[in-house]
């Protein structure tokens, strides 16, 4: 039995919560194409053969913006990596910028097996500048990785072969080692990111990034999982937006988050959102606490 801890970590928009999802072949992590959609670590366990892979998906590391809520995204990210068996650093392919390097400092001196994922590698429509990327890559950075390994989130391209590399670096167990959940995260909380996430996938950049959502019922019947869920919204402008014209974009984004919970939790569920604007919903006790 072979059983372990791999972080996912890496900047922002690198493609890092679709790899997760695709890891574990289920949709916990929000996936979009802006930049920070992850707030939370998020852990999800795969049982697969004599391995229990303990997958876990951090925010986007930013050293570039010095406010105090960012800080705490980046402290949570970086902690994951202490309690790692396995890290998997994932970059764009086409580039290494400083803010990858940067995570790299952050993590040279660690002597947990690394492996670095050139991600997107679909962009790459001739398939010929992976030979170049790779021999550009400075001789300390090769180095500092276990295994350097192409992939693409989009298509699936290496997933199988990333979680073949990963189980060689776990540890062995005599028996299990995780409870038999899918992860550690209660359900109400996926039930929140579906609506955050399909926020983010339908409004404007800006607004996703100043609401929050706090559920407020939810319960479990036999054939039905009835939700009550709140956005929050720092401007008051913006909750005309969020509803929308005689409340379509609500209703979009109720129906994106409704689907998602029902594939999750595999029953129908009724979803009810309430949209409250709170100028101070980041000073709340509620909110800060679900940080720590």
């Amino acid at each position: 039995m072979y059983s372990g801890n791999i972080s996912i970590i890496g900047k922002p928009n690198v493609g890092k919560s679709t790899l997760f999802n695709l890891l574990i072949s289920k949709h916990l992590a929000g996936e979009t194409s802006k930049p920070q959609t992850t707030r939370h670590t998020i852990d999800g366990l795969l049982e697969e053969n004599d391995t229990e892979f303990l997958f876990v998906d951090t925010p986007g590391i930013n050293f570039n913006i010095r406010k105090n809520f960012n800080r705490l995204l980046n402290k949570n990210a970086l902690s994951a990596i202490y309690d790692a068996d396995v890290i998997i650093h994932v970059v764009n392919y086409f580039q290494l910028d400083s803010d990858d390097k940067k995570v790299i400092e952050n993590i040279r001196a660690l002597k947990t097996p690394k492996i670095l994922v050139l991600n997107k590698i679909d962009l790459d429509k001739k398939k010929n500048k992976l030979l170049d990327i790779l021999s550009d890559l400075p001789k300390d950075i090769v180095d500092l990785y276990d295994e350097i390994i192409p992939a693409s989130s989009k298509n699936s391209f290496s997933i199988v072969e990333l979680k073949n590399i990963v189980r060689k670096y776990l540890p062995q167990n005599k028996k299990k080692q995780y409870k038999n959940i899918l992860s550690s995260k209660p359900d109400k909380f996926f039930a929140a990111e579906f609506i955050r996430e399909a926020c983010i996938t339908f409004l404007s950049v800006e607004l996703p990034y100043s609401l929050h959502v706090e559920i407020e019922e939810f319960n479990h019947e036999h054939k039905l999982l009835s939700i009550s869920a709140t956005i929050y919204l720092k401007k008051k402008s913006h909750v005309s937006i969020v509803v929308g014209k005689n409340g379509s974009m609500l209703v979009k984004i109720s129906k994106y988050a409704r689907l998602n919970s029902e594939k999750l939790f595999n029953k129908k569920v009724y979803l009810k959102i309430f949209v409250k604007y709170d100028a101070k919903w980041k000073d709340s006790e509620f909110f800060l606490n679900s940080y720590n």
